[in-house]
C-alpha cells in the first residue's frame, strides 16, 4: 500500500480520536470551539504531509537556440545557457566549446527541426544570403561592438587610362594616437592622409594609375611603426579607345599645331579643318580616310566622337551646321569649345558664364586637377578669363586659388566642355610632357562621346570571398538568344529573367583566390576573389547592418511567437502552519487557564 493512503488514513484515525475525546471530556464548556479547533489542527497537520498545489499558465518559448556568429565575445559565451550552434566553420574551431554545434546548412538545419520558433544571434550576425532562412522565425540580434579599423570602402574597380583611381570609406579609429592612410600602388606611393580623431572617419584617396591591365593596389592603414591593416584594392585598367575627333579652328596657331601632332601620335583618328578665308580650308586627314568637312551636317558627325571648335570659329558656323552640332550633342556627341573673349558669340558657348580677373596678370598660370589636387607646372601664359561656377557645370581644371578654367555640362546624351586655357604647347617646350597629356586626356576623356557596350554584367556580392557562391548577371542590349557565358575555361548555364527577358543570370562558386576570368560571348571579363583575411572588418560591418535591417523587419512584419505552458506551485506551508500553531495554542490554553 502507498504511504500517502497510510499517512492518510493515520490523519483520519488522529482527527476521530481527538474529536471523541472532546466529545466525552465532562467540562461541555466551549465545546464547539474545541472540537473546532481539534479539526483545523488534525486538517493542517495532514496539509504539512500533503501541501496543497495548483496549476497555472505562462508563457514560454520552450524551443529556443543561440546562434554565435564572428565577433561574439568571451563574456557573452559565458552567460549563455541553452544549445549553441554556429554556421562558421572558423569561428566553431577557434572557440573550441564542448555544447557548441557546427551546422553546414542553416536552412537545411530549421526545416528538419520545425519545432524550433525562436534564435537568439550574437556577434556581428550572418551574411545576406543566409538571413532568408529565419524569415518564418522569432529573432533575438545582440549585436557585437562596430568593428574597429577600414569598416567600409569603394573604389572605382574598373577605369580608362586617363581616369583617375578613387577610394572612399569609413574607418573606425582606435586609440589616440594618429592613424596615416596609404593608397600604394606597384611600389608608388599614391595619396595619404592622417587621421586624428577618435571613431568613425570619412577618408578620400585619389592616384592616376600609369599602367594598363590587372593590378592590385593595396590601402594601408598605418599607426606609428604597426601596420594596422593592409587590405587589397584590385583594378583593371583599360586603355582609352581612340576617339575620332574632328578639330575646327578658325586659324592655325601654335597650340593647334602641337595638339595636332599629340594626337597624331597618340593614335587618335583625325580630321583638322583650318579656315583660310570665307570659304576655303586647309584640311588634314591623320590616321583616317579623307571625307568632305566643307560642311558640317549630321552624317559627319554621326562619324566622330568628339568636335573640338575654338569660339570665333563656331560664330563663323552656318545656322544649319549650328543645329546640326546641337542635335548630334544631344544623340551624345561630345563638343569641346576653347574660349578666348569674354563675351559669348554663339548661343552654344553662353551656357558658360566668364569674367575677367585681373589679380593674375604678369603671372604665371598653375593649373591643378580638382579631384586629385595635383598642380601641374607652371605656363608662362597671362590668364584673365576664367569661369564661372554654376550648378549645372563641373569644374575639370582649376586655376590653384580655385578659379574655373575648364567645366563641363550636359546636353541631352552628349557634353559640352568649355576650355579657357590659351596655350598648353609650353608644358612640351618645357619637357612636361606629362602634364601636358594629363591635361588634354582629362577634357577629351570627360567629353568625348560614350562607348556603347553590347554586354552589361555585375557580380554580386561585389567583395566575394573563398567558398562563397557569386552570381553574375549579365543584361544584353535586347532579347537575343542563350548568351555563351563561360567562368575559368568552364562553361556555365544561365537562367533567363522572366520579367526582363534581356537580363540573364549564372551562378558559381569562388574557388579560386585572385583574378578570375568571365568570358560572355567571346569577350573576356574579369573579377578579384578576395582570400578570407581580406578586408575582414568590411564584411562584419556589412553583416552587422544586414542582421540589424533584417531582425528589426521581422519585428514590424511578424507577431511573437510563444506557447503557454502549465506549471504545478505549490502553496506556502505558512498558510497551514499559523492555523495550526492557533488551533493547538487555544486547545492548551483552554484547557490549563480556563
Amino acid at each position: 500500500m502507498e504511504f500517502k493512503y497510510i499517512a492518510i488514513g493515520l490523519c483520519l484515525i488522529l482527527a476521530g480520536f481527538l474529536l471523541l475525546k472532546e466529545w466525552q471530556r465532562a467540562n461541555k464548556a466551549r465545546r464547539i470551539w474545541r472540537l473546532l479547533s481539534s479539526s483545523v489542527a488534525a486538517l493542517c497537520f495532514a496539509l504539512f504531509i500533503f501541501p496543497i498545489s495548483y496549476q497555472v499558465e505562462k508563457p514560454e518559448r520552450p524551443h529556443e537556440l543561440n546562434l554565435l556568429s564572428t565577433g561574439v565575445s568571451k563574456d557573452t559565451l559565458d552567460k549563455l545557457k541553452g544549445r549553441l550552434l554556429t554556421t562558421d566553420a572558423r569561428l566553431h574551431q577557434s572557440l573550441k566549446l564542448p555544447k557548441l554545434s557546427l551546422i553546414a546548412d542553416l536552412p537545411y538545419f530549421l526545416k528538419s527541426k520545425p519545432e524550433i520558433n525562436h534564435l537568439n544571434i550574437y556577434g556581428y550576425g550572418l551574411n545576406a544570403d543566409e538571413l532568408p532562412a529565419l524569415k518564418d522565425h522569432q529573432l533575438s540580434f545582440h549585436p557585437s561592438e562596430i568593428p574597429k579599423g577600414l569598416i567600409s570602402a569603394n573604389w572605382n574597380s574598373r577605369l580608362k587610362s586617363s581616369e583617375t583611381l578613387a577610394i572612399q570609406g569609413l574607418y573606425n579609429q582606435e586609440g589616440a594616437l594618429p592613424v596615416k592612410l596609404l593608397l600604394q600602388g606597384l611600389g608608388e606611393n599614391l595619396d595619404s592622409l592622417i587621421m586624428k580623431t577618435k571613431g568613425e572617419n570619412t577618408f578620400s584617396l585619389k592616384g592616376r594609375p600609369r599602367q594598363t591591365g590587372r593590378a592590385v593596389y593595396h590601402l594601408i592603414a598605418l599607426q606609428g611603426k604597426d601596420t594596422l591593416a593592409k587590405e587589397p584594392v584590385p583594378i583593371e585598367v583599360q586603355p582609352a579607345m581612340p576617339l575620332k575627333i574632328l578639330l575646327l579652328a578658325a586659324h592655325p596657331d601654335f597650340e593647334y599645331k602641337f595638339l595636332k601632332n599629340w594626337l597624331f601620335e597618340k593614335q587618335y583618328p583625325l580630321i583638322f579643318r583650318s579656315r583660310i578665308s570665307k570659304d576655303k580650308y586647309s584640311t588634314d586627314f591623320l590616321n583616317t580616310e579623307n571625307t568632305n568637312v566643307s560642311r558640317i551636317n549630321s552624317s559627319l558627325l554621326n562619324k566622330i566622337d568628339l568636335l573640338l571648335i575654338d569660339e570665333e570659329e563656331l560664330g563663323a558656323l552656318s545656322g544649319a551646321e549650328l543645329a546640326a552640332i546641337r542635335k548630334a550633342v544631344d544623340a551624345g556627341l561630345g563638343l569641346m569649345v576653347r574660349i578666348t573673349g569674354l563675351k559669348a558669340t554663339t548661343g552654344i558657348s553662353k551656357g558658360f558664364e566668364r569674367y575677367e580677373s585681373p589679380e593674375l596678370k604678369n603671372k604665371t598660370l598653375t593649373i591643378q586637377l580638382p579631384e586629385q589636387n595635383r598642380l601641374f607646372g607652371p605656363l608662362p601664359a597671362e590668364q584673365a578669363v576664367f569661369l564661372r561656377t554654376a550648378d549645372d557645370a563641373q569644374p575639370l581644371l582649376t586655376e590653384k586659388t580655385g578659379k574655373v578654367l575648364a567645366g563641363s555640362r550636359i546636353s541631352g546624351m552628349g557634353k559640352v566642355t568649355a576650355t579657357v586655357v590659351p596655350a598648353t604647347y609650353h608644358w612640351l617646350l618645357n619637357g612636361q610632357a606629362r602634364d601636358y597629356s594629363d591635361f588634354w586626356s582629362t577634357l577629351l576623356t570627360a567629353t568625348a562621346r560614350k562607348a556603347a557596350s553590347a554586354e552589361r554584367w555585375t557580380i554580386d556580392p561585389a567583395v566575394p570571398t573563398i567558398g562563397q557562391r557569386i552570381n553574375i548577371t549579365v543584361d544584353l542590349d535586347a532579347q537575343q538568344k542563350v548568351p555563351l557565358i563561360s567562368r575559368n575555361g568552364f562553361r556555365l548555364s544561365p537562367l533567363q529573367n522572366i520579367e526582363l527577358p534581356f537580363q540573364w543570370q549564372v551562378s558559381s562558386w569562388a574557388t579560386e583566390p585572385g583574378w578570375n576570368k568571365v568570358s560572355l560571348n567571346g569577350r573576356n571579363e574579369f573579377f578579384y576573389v578576395y582570400g578570407e583575411q581580406d578586408w575582414q572588418q568590411q564584411r562584419n560591418m556589412t553583416k552587422l547592418k544586414a542582421t540589424s535591417a533584417f531582425v528589426k523587419e521581422q519585428e514590424n512584419t511578424s507577431s511573437r511567437l510563444e506557447t503557454n505552458v502549465l506549471i504545478t506551485k505549490q502553496v506556502s506551508m505558512w498558510w497551514f502552519f499559523l492555523p495550526f500553531l492557533m488551533a493547538i495554542t487555544f486547545l492548551w490554553y483552554e484547557t490549563k487557564m480556563l
